[in-house]
């Protein structure tokens, strides 16, 4: 299924695009380049929110101007559940590791999380700023689905998470979660790298290593 962001830029470029064509087609007289120039500014003006949305934003100078942090990337987590959680007795009372996939754009973000037993999807989010305290939250719901070998302990379940950003590009955020099985706990994350393909925990761990071994080979 794509995105609700793809969709929007697709509908914009078309939508710009469809209007250019009979504006240019529809018998005006278009003799002049300002004219022809003002029938693709609709395809011009779509094609360029599409650019801003996923590439200029990201800018260094733009980037400063709209204060939007860029956290795009695999992160390496350390969840801490509190000792209140309802853990089973035979579950995992951490720390655990996982690894968070966010794929964002200026308007957008999604998160997918993995751990060696679950992941994790994002189904809604939003930005908050804090103005006196200059940090930025990331807060969103996710569905987390279970391993088929540890549903009898840890069932499907819905939860939401908040995201501290103290910078732009910040390489360590920290975070809270909670969840609809009455867990809760601690987040610590690391940024690896800005890759976002791994589909699994094993993939993300041996790509996390692999990075950490180049990184160390390239001091």
């Amino acid at each position: 299924m794509r995105r609700p962001a793809f969709v929007v830029r697709l509908a914009l470029i078309g939508a710009g695009a469809v209007y250019s064509v009979l504006l240019y087609v529809s018998g005006l007289e278009l003799d002049s380049w300002t004219v022809r120039l003002l029938a693709l500014l609709p395809l011009l003006g779509a094609g360029l929110l599409t650019l801003w949305d996923m590439y200029l934003w990201k800018l260094p100078g733009v980037q400063r101007l709209t204060r939007r942090p860029r956290i795009d990337g695999l992160w390496e987590v350390t969840l801490k559940p509190t000792d209140e959680s309802h853990i089973p007795p035979e579950g995992n009372r951490g720390p655990l590791r996982a690894y968070l996939v966010v794929s964002q754009s200026f308007w957008t973000a999604h998160v997918r999380q993995v751990t060696a037993e679950s992941s994790s999807r994002s189904r809604a989010f939003f930005w908050e700023r804090d103005g006196v305290a200059d940090v930025d939250t990331l807060a969103f719901v996710y569905a987390n689905e279970p391993r088929s070998g540890v549903e009898h302990r840890s069932r499907m379940h819905l939860g939401t998470c908040r995201i501290d950003v103290v910078n732009l590009k910040p390489t360590d955020m920290s975070g809270v979660y909670f969840t609809d099985r009455y867990t809760k706990g601690d987040m610590e994350l690391r940024l690896i790298d800005r890759s976002r393909g791994h589909a699994t925990f094993q993939a993300a761990e041996k790509h996390a290593a692999a990075s950490l071994a180049s990184s160390r080979s390239d001091r």
